[in-house]
């Protein structure tokens, strides 16, 4: 399980470690491989990571009620699925970013992670600013938004 927010430097070549407490989660579920792949939450665009266990686990799910030929199938296997790259930490618990990823997340220096259950996403801060900014406000307009969560 993944959970809270954390910073790290993205280095020259693309690399930034995963925080240790994200770590500690993949080790403990014997993973020693993550999924990574873009995503975009209310115009934010960010990446997102699993553990490769949860990885199929989802894919396997998706794929499996859907329709074979229908679009929103076609989607998530073009945008979701096919962007994927499979990312082996380092010694040091870096990962390498691959350059098209990096590119659409706007990944420059720092990496801000946020672990959301059963994945972690990464942003660049501004971007994440942003998204948070954008849904305080709506909280503030509908405080009662989470009401029917649980």
């Amino acid at each position: 399980m993944f959970d809270g927010r954390f910073s790290n430097t993205l280095d020259d070549k693309g690399r930034v470690a995963i925080p240790v407490r994200y770590r500690e989660a993949l080790s403990s579920s014997g993973q020693d491989r993550i999924v990574v792949t873009a995503f975009d939450i209310s115009g934010v665009p960010c990446l997102e990571a699993y553990d490769a266990r949860a990885w199929h686990e989802l894919v396997s799910n998706v794929q499996s009620k859907t329709g074979a030929f229908g679009m929103s199938r076609a989607i998530f296997e073009s945008v979701y699925i096919g962007e994927a790259q499979t990312c082996q930490p380092d010694k040091q618990g870096r990962i390498l970013i691959p350059p098209a990823l990096r590119e659409y997340a706007s990944l420059s220096n720092e990496v801000v992670f946020v672990g959301v259950g059963q994945k972690f996403q990464m942003f660049d801060p501004g971007e994440r600013r942003k998204l948070t900014d954008q849904f305080r406000a709506m909280l503030r307009q509908n405080p009662d938004m989470f009401h029917d969560v649980g």
